[in-house]
């Protein structure tokens, strides 16, 4: 079993160790979370020996998409390490007809949340419940979840706190109403597009310990020109391209998927056709025999002028070939999904990336595995002068370069934008208005792309650009610039919530607010989070503390002087708060703003947090509040007093319970124990540092 995908992979894998591979037990562990006796008795049951975890039914997993699908609008924003695990799971074990899954003790009212169907359409329609040897099973239609090492007087506990049971999480005894069947035919069917992938995703849960760390887990699901799509967002930079893939894993822990109803893309007619439709003058001659060579070769940028180098053609011949096969085999369906190929092509090439590892695609070993002189002779062409090792890799480039254009162009999604054509240069354009939201998105092309949000209010706000740039890049050809555009405007669509502004850090398009917010509930959906150990790193270097600084009556910022001279004139930040949120990159409010001129721990304040996903601790509200109490002028040392002196008084544990984390004990020793002598804090600061490390 090959488990580093290929030898040509240009970067050391993440998954060798001393230069050896994992094993499938290992691999297994890392996407499971299962302990090693476990995987490798799963492991000698499997009868596919290729992939280290099977693929569910096609009954299986259209009941895991929607049970996964109701897990991510109960959990949203969450840390894994709050909750035992991403969405409540320690470990699962996949099999073809069932998958077992081990909730962490803490969470079962929030999955019983999750699953209870309710009058309002949320929860899983149709799921019934039943007491097994192993724990709890639940059925819903031809899917099996088994909820390993639960008793029935625990599971029975849980519901009737959540009076789940009126809600539509019956035992398997009570008959599912009609009304409730149909509701969970249309929870299926509007998921069916996406089904093998949120199914896959769920069976692969723990590979995101390595994206989030101590950060948030987030996956939810959108549609883009009425296309369904699994976004995860558990990084700065939402994605639409599934975690294996994300990730570069090797094949073996990539899912066997369902070739699509219409029959595999042929890449020779998809290369050609795409040309044709995007660049017809560029398009070969009718004569030609290989024409469909010849337009990949156009695609790859191996071309100069309107001439064909004829070694490059019988390279792109060979590609061709090998994605034929690649786009024909259920082990490789995987390029169909998210938008197609060209969400990994976009990062393998120079300038387009938003992750810097490219994806080497299904069928790389097939397509250099040629002889070594003719792979010189493909590297020959390129201009690599040197020893026949690098001629070798030259020509692997060449050639794992034309397969992955070619699975791009084979792969492009049903649903896209009408591109024109306008200028003399030839550039494309196509344009798609936001949905319930203000602004536009526009993707142009030429010999790169850019994809940008327009007309969305920033030219109001000072110095900002009313043009959002969501990504840009080159690209080989024209061609093949609108295919990275046209994936990059999927994720553009619906992630651009979680773009912000250069300047005041604020989302370029704010969640609505509640009413009456707490601390917990803004931390726990924040992205932007400042802890007490960031505040006192911050107070306890002596170059950050500022003479004098005004209270927050006077407004955390102040009007700009110069209106018309923004970059000369900046807004005077006026309070620590200030301070301390520029310094951490933290949204401020706007002057003018009501937040403006209320303390941190108001409830306008907290809005405008909430709004941006942006929260302080209970132990940093508290300090900043009293901090910055007094307008007029006052020197940092009598500002920290008043700071301080909080703290000193306040009882830590109940402001903790304030909070989403659980503070230690070393951490509330030492907000207790803030010095309120300025001097002090540096040794106090590197104390305690040392302390809860």
């Amino acid at each position: 079993m090959n488990l580093t995908l290929t030898p040509y992979t240009p970067r050391q894998q993440w998954l060798r160790a001393a230069g050896t591979a994992l094993s499938p037990a290992e691999l297994r562990q890392m996407a499971t979370g299962e302990s090693r006796e476990t995987a490798q008795a799963e492991l000698d049951e499997l009868v596919d020996r290729i992939r280290v975890l099977p693929v569910a039914t096609a009954g299986q997993a259209r009941g895991e998409a929607v049970i996964f699908h109701a897990l991510m609008h109960t959990y949203g924003r969450h840390r894994s390490t709050v909750t035992g695990g991403p969405f409540g799971i320690r470990s699962l074990t996949p099999r073809a007809t069932e998958l077992v899954v081990r909730v962490a003790p803490s969470q079962l009212p929030r999955w019983v949340d999750a699953l209870a169907h309710r009058p309002d359409g949320q929860g899983v329609a149709g799921l019934r419940w039943a007491p097994c040897q192993d724990g709890i099973v639940l059925t819903l239609a031809e899917t099996t979840i088994v909820l390993d090492s639960i008793d029935e007087n625990t599971w029975r506990t849980a519901l009737h706190a959540r009076a789940a049971e009126h809600d539509g999480l019956g035992p398997k005894s009570v008959p599912v109403l009609a009304s409730e069947a149909e509701r969970a035919q249309t929870q299926s069917a509007d998921l069916a597009a996406i089904a093998d992938h949120l199914s896959a995703t769920l069976r692969r849960i723990r590979l995101v310990d390595r994206l989030t760390g101590d950060t948030n887990v987030h996956f939810f699901t959108t549609r883009y020109l009425g296309a369904p799509y699994l976004i995860e967002a558990c990084v700065r930079t939402p994605t639409v391209r599934p975690l294996w893939i994300t990730q570069c894993l090797p094949l073996a822990l990539w899912p066997t998927g369902r070739i699509p109803a219409r029959g595999p893309a042929d890449p020779s007619a998809a290369v050609l056709d795409l040309l044709i439709a995007i660049e017809p003058f560029n398009a070969p001659p009718r004569a030609a025999h290989n024409r469909a060579a010849l337009a990949l070769c156009h695609l790859a940028g191996r071309q100069t002028s309107r001439r064909f180098n004829p070694v490059f053609v019988e390279a792109a011949e060979h590609a061709l070939a090998v994605a034929a096969r690649v786009l024909s085999d259920p082990a490789h369906a995987t390029v169909y999904d998210a938008g197609g190929w060209a969400g990994s092509c976009r990062t393998s090439w120079r300038g387009a990336a938003r992750r810097t590892d490219p994806c080497i695609p299904p069928g790389a070993e097939e397509v250099i595995d040629l002889p070594d002189d003719d792979l010189i002779r493909f590297g020959a062409q390129t201009p690599t002068r040197s020893d026949a090792d690098r001629l070798i890799r030259a020509g692997q480039d060449v050639l794992i370069g034309m397969l992955g254009w070619a699975l791009a162009a084979a792969t492009r999604a049903d649903n896209r934008l009408s591109w024109t054509r306008e200028g003399l240069l030839g550039t494309r354009r196509a344009t798609h208005p936001l949905q319930g939201r203000d602004g536009t998105l526009s993707l142009r092309s030429t010999h790169g792309y850019i994809v940008e949000l327009e007309d969305h209010g920033l030219a109001a706000r000072p110095a900002e650009d009313a043009t959002v740039y969501w990504e840009s890049g080159d690209a080989p050809s024209q061609t093949v610039a609108v295919l990275m555009a046209e994936h990059a405007a999927i994720e553009a669509s619906v992630c651009l919530p979680f773009q912000r502004t250069d300047r005041k850090h604020h989302l370029l398009l704010p969640a609505a607010a509640p009413i009456h917010p707490t601390i917990r509930a803004v931390t726990a959906d924040a992205d932007l989070d400042l802890g007490f150990l960031t505040l006192a790193n911050y107070i306890a270097q002596p170059y950050h503390r500022e003479d004098s600084t005004y209270g927050a009556a006077d407004g955390h910022w102040q009007p700009l002087p110069d209106p018309e001279d923004v970059e000369h004139s900046p807004h005077p930040m006026r309070t620590l708060t200030a301070f301390l949120s520029d310094w951490c990159q933290l949204p401020s409010p706007d002057p003018g703003d009501e937040a403006n001129t209320a303390s941190v721990d108001s409830l306008s304040y907290l809005r405008f947090l909430a709004a941006h996903r942006a929260a302080l601790d209970p132990f940093v509200s508290c300090y900043l509040a009293a901090a910055d109490s007094h307008s007029g002028l006052h020197t940092f040392e009598e500002r920290h007093r008043e700071g301080a002196a909080a703290l000193r008084a306040c009882d830590p544990i109940a402001l903790a319970c304030q909070g989403f984390h659980p503070a230690r004990e070393p951490l509330l020793r030492m907000v207790k124990s803030i010095p309120q002598n300025p001097d002090q804090l540096e040794a106090w600061y590197d104390y305690y540092l040392y302390e809860l490390r």
